[in-house]
């Protein structure tokens, strides 16, 4: 299957250059036809996320995000995540990823990045009931995927 989605994400690439953005937004509005499973952990922390405000919780929202962002992305997980900033106010976080499959040693599958913003944004949105932004904040390739890395970035309003 990832063959398929490296061959899926490469053309895209190849014949929509400069057009992440676009299918972050494809991603996330069509999030609600995915079927995820979750573990009871994960939806509970995602109750929590919905049942507490936000100004008072926010940064322990941000850092339970690395906890259950492998479980919805199947294609990648033995990803390395681990938290570089969250903001004073603990409304933003910015994450870095390591040891993905994605950013072996090129950008061809660089719009794995962005579908996985539109995912995010969109679950997240759903299951916490307020506006989320997940940007492609950084990424280097380097000569394999444990020298690559991208950064993220989450913002709850």
């Amino acid at each position: 299957m990832l063959s398929y989605y490296k061959v899926l994400l490469k053309g895209l690439k190849e014949n929509f250059p400069e057009r992440g953005d676009l299918f972050k937004e494809l991603i996330k509005k069509n999030v609600s036809d995915i079927k995820f499973t979750f573990s009871p952990k994960v939806y509970q922390q995602l109750k929590y996320f919905k049942n507490h405000p936000i100004s008072q919780y926010t940064k322990i929202h941000l850092e339970i995000f690395k906890e259950f962002y492998p479980t919805y992305d199947i294609f990648q997980p033995d990803v390395e995540i681990s938290i570089l900033k969250i903001d004073p106010k603990g409304q933003k976080a910015i994450y870095r990823f390591r040891n993905s499959v994605f950013l072996e040693n090129n950008e061809d599958y660089i719009y794995h990045l962005y579908f996985m913003c539109g995912l995010t944004e969109g679950i997240l949105e759903r299951e916490i009931h307020r506006e989320v932004k997940c940007e492609v904040e950084n990424y280097h390739v380097g000569g394999g995927k444990e020298d690559s890395y991208f950064d993220i970035s989450i913002t709850i309003k």
